[in-house]
């Protein structure tokens, strides 16, 4: 495949993508989470142990300074902590909170009901599909964050 041709199947799938999921995701957020704490909250969910805070301002391509404000938010409502890095006490780790993880469950049982409409109304096979297709995309995105944050173990 060209990489033409992925680039034109990539921009005429961005407004249905837009239409269908990502505009109807934004009124689905509580009014103290913006878009940047919610990206923040579902990478330190990925990420798992702890995360330094150069390596999420990276992924989110943040710079530091709007990063640190988007963290100090989080840590307000208790969905992350800070800790210093045992090995150097320069570098700032977050984890997810359990009151974070708790949220981030609530959102998908509560919130997202949305999707799961959206989902129903696909016939079994089409819904397969999708999924197998998500599934797809998400494994190429972590494999492309894991390039830029470890891109000599790639």
């Amino acid at each position: 495949m060209k990489t033409s041709e992925l680039q034109e199947l990539l921009l005429a799938t961005m407004p249905q993508w837009h239409y269908w999921i990502d505009k109807p995701f934004k009124p689905l957020l509580d009014d103290n989470i913006n878009l940047s704490m919610y990206y923040c909250l579902q990478m330190l969910k990925e990420h798992g142990e702890s995360i330094t805070m150069s390596e999420l301002a990276r992924f989110t391509h943040s710079p530091k300074q709007q990063m640190t404000k988007t963290v100090d938010r989080l840590t307000e409502c208790n969905f992350a902590e800070r800790s210093p890095d045992p090995n150097d006490r320069r570098i700032v780790r977050l984890k997810l909170t359990q009151q974070g993880k708790d949220y981030i469950g609530h959102f998908l049982s509560e919130k997202a009901g949305y999707y799961q409409n959206l989902f129903e109304e696909m016939p079994p096979d089409e819904r397969e599909q999708f999924y197998q297709a998500l599934k797809t995309l998400h494994e190429c995105f972590c494999n492309l964050h894991k390039r830029k944050i470890n891109p000599k173990k790639s």
